[in-house]
């Protein structure tokens, strides 16, 4: 019996994954500061503490959200992983809504129209699909058990990621309108990575 078996190379420590996970995005950053001026269309405004809270906090729920999907995809995972990146999301929930407090009293903000939200959220889907592809083949490697939870905290990771990366083309408190791009946004790349998960899950039991 055991003449039939293959060995399989193990998957990278979770550490390895997230490390790898944050070079691609530095990788990211780095072109689009090279090329942020191209493509910003307002001069920015003074940065607000709000606007660099809500972008580390952004920051931080991405790099505790994949580090969350490596362990979750492990066999004999602690439940509580899941809640690693909650106080860096609700910190950054926080900082955002502070931040669109401001611009209700400035008509010019950015993000007070459609065509300027939608940009953003252009942005944030566009970003979102190759770090999506990048995170679910370092996840898919370890095989997890739970797809769907994995697939939700890693699309939340994603999605995490493009938003704070879009502080560099786009360095302004958000209005309300913008948020809602925002809000829709995050709710599609996290959907769409739970849709993939689960595909991918089927797929391989389906060749077992």
């Amino acid at each position: 019996m055991a003449s039939g078996l293959r060995w399989m190379r193990p998957p990278p420590a979770q550490a390895v994954r997230t490390a790898l996970w944050v070079l691609a995005v530095v990788i990211l950053v780095s072109i689009l500061y090279a090329t942020a001026h191209r493509v910003t269309l307002k001069p920015a405004d003074p940065l607000s503490p709000y606007l660099w809270t809500a972008t580390l906090a952004s920051a931080m729920t991405a790099v505790l959200g994949a580090l969350a999907a490596f362990e979750i995809g492990q066999p004999g995972h602690s439940r509580w992983w899941p809640l690693l990146p909650m106080p860096a999301l609700a910190l950054w929930f926080a900082a955002t809504g502070f931040g669109c407090i401001g611009t209700l009293f400035a008509p010019n903000s950015w993000g007070v129209v459609a065509p300027e939200a939608m940009e953003c959220l252009l942005f944030i889907l566009g970003t979102a699909v190759p770090l999506s592809v990048g995170l679910l083949t370092l996840i898919r490697w370890a095989k997890p058990r739970h797809p769907t939870l994995v697939g939700a905290i890693g699309g939340l990771a994603v999605a995490a990621t493009a938003v704070s990366l879009l502080t560099l083309v786009h360095p302004h408190n958000s209005a309300l309108l913008d948020i809602l791009a925002h809000g829709v946004g995050v709710a599609v790349v996290v959907a769409a990575n739970v849709a993939l998960a689960g595909r991918w899950s089927r797929n391989r039991m389906a060749t077992l």
